[in-house]
């Protein structure tokens, strides 16, 4: 009888077998080849499952995109406002092992996006960090945390930046990023609009400021 394969456990585990090949030997050493030979198989194998090595780049960065969000919905369950804002920024900027190992994947899919292609298409559903980021924002002015004048649509946009940004300096290894730092530079984006707020959330910004 012919061996019946598992088309999703294979999608998997050619996924994982990226990731791996990604943290050893960085964006330009992962390709198809270089896959392939890691799940020791010839390369036109994984084209049954995938159309191009960006197609896995994308697979890889949905994944991490998901597990972002699991844990985002985790910490916020119970929070909101500034609260929730602050960990929305510690799940998504490159502080831990976690968050810049996915930072790697992130912007090694950037980087493989070929010319035609929507650079965004990983990050649809819509776009959930800046959804995210928006309804903190507004909930923190909501709770007096934030100032009624804060402009909600231009800091989100600028946080983006500086999500996107300390991602792609990470990845590159331009810099031996310190936690704090990173921290820091989301922080004196938020500073200027917390006003008097003693709230425990707005403590902890001003510390990250520090």
């Amino acid at each position: 009888m012919p061996k019946i394969v598992d088309h999703d456990q294979r999608r998997r585990d050619i996924v994982d077998a990226y990731l791996r090949v990604l943290a050893r030997a960085g964006v330009a050493g992962t390709h198809g080849r270089s896959v392939a030979a890691d799940l020791g198989v010839v390369p036109g194998t994984l084209w049954h499952y995938f159309d191009s090595i960006e197609e896995i780049a994308e697979a890889a960065a949905q994944r991490g995109i998901d597990r972002t969000l699991e844990r985002i919905a985790a910490r916020t369950a119970d929070a909101r406002g500034l609260a929730a804002l602050l960990a929305i920024a510690d799940e998504i900027l490159p502080t831990s092992a976690v968050t810049r190992e996915e930072a790697r994947v992130v912007v090694a899919f950037w980087g493989q996006v070929h010319a035609g292609s929507d650079p965004r298409s990983a990050f649809g559903r819509p776009r959930e960090f800046t959804e995210l980021t928006r309804t903190a924002l507004a909930e923190a002015v909501a709770d007096g945390d934030l100032v009624p004048a804060t402009p909600i649509e231009p800091l989100v946009r600028l946080l983006d930046s500086v999500y996107a940004g300390e991602q792609v300096i990470w990845a590159a290894e331009s810099a031996e990023d310190d936690v704090d730092e990173v921290r820091a530079t989301f922080a004196i984006v938020v500073l200027p609009w917390l006003g008097d707020a003693e709230s425990p959330a707005a403590r902890t910004l001003r510390e990250w400021a520090d």
